[in-house]
């Protein structure tokens, strides 16, 4: 395991802002029964930490000015306006020091996951689980095979091997990780047929009428003038 050189913060380093001017990042290593120790980390080692999946996991190995102990990564805090680390806490890993930590879950064989190969979909409820265990014995990853997982099934904590001595903090149920759902069908708005007659709109036989009805005024006026052409005579 790689041990990561940290130098002790005093006054003759200067301020925090002097420190993060020189690529140092200041931070704080703390352990039950156990004094704080002010300390400063070089910049890209952090970042190089802070890559990896596993980084609030994962023991890591430090040297401050010459002494070597395990710690493990607890809090960054980062710049409100730039978003860079200013801060760091490190915990002091003893022999039982217990920890509360949030490990990622990977679903394995989604490729032949019959839910899947329907059409269905990996509903994940929870990417990470909280865990109480050793700092000795943090699991960097939590696993299910879903290889016999069809839609409608769910993925319980139950169903998710633990190591030993490793227990989630919600202990009260038997909560849902994942679930394999039904696709969703989009059924497509069709528009409602146009109703014959529309107003404004004169239908073929509504105009075959109003002819007629034209042709039997325009006989009706003749047969009248005749009758008045007859009276006279």
């Amino acid at each position: 395991m790689e041990t990561h050189k940290l130098i002790t913060r005093t006054k003759d380093n200067g301020s925090n802002k002097s420190l993060l001017s020189k690529g140092l990042i200041p931070g704080i290593i703390y352990g039950k029964g156990t004094e704080p120790t002010m300390v400063a980390f070089e910049y890209l080692s952090l970042k190089q930490l802070m890559e990896s999946k596993s980084f609030y996991t994962k023991i890591i190995n430090i040297d401050v000015e010459g002494k070597t102990e395990k710690v493990l990564p607890k809090i960054l805090q980062y710049h409100p306006v730039t978003d860079k680390v200013i801060h760091f806490d490190l915990l002091r890993i003893q022999e039982n020091t217990k920890v509360t930590v949030e490990v990622p879950v990977e679903f394995l064989n989604q490729d032949i996951c019959p839910g899947l190969k329907k059409g269905g979909v990996l509903n994940i409820i929870r990417r990470t689980i909280e865990l109480i265990c050793n700092a000795q014995n943090i699991p960097e990853l939590l696993q299910f095979d879903i290889t016999e997982t069809d839609i409608g099934d769910a993925v319980k904590i139950s169903n998710i091997q633990l190591p030993d001595g490793v227990q989630p903090t919600i202990r009260d149920r038997d909560f849902v990780v994942a679930t394999i759902v039904a696709p969703t069908i989009e059924v497509e708005e069709t528009k409602p047929e146009e109703e014959e007659g529309v107003e404004g709109e004169i239908t073929e036989s509504e105009g075959e009428e109003k002819a007629e009805d034209k042709k039997e005024e325009a006989t009706e006026t003749k047969e009248a003038k005749q009758e008045k052409e007859e009276d006279k005579k």
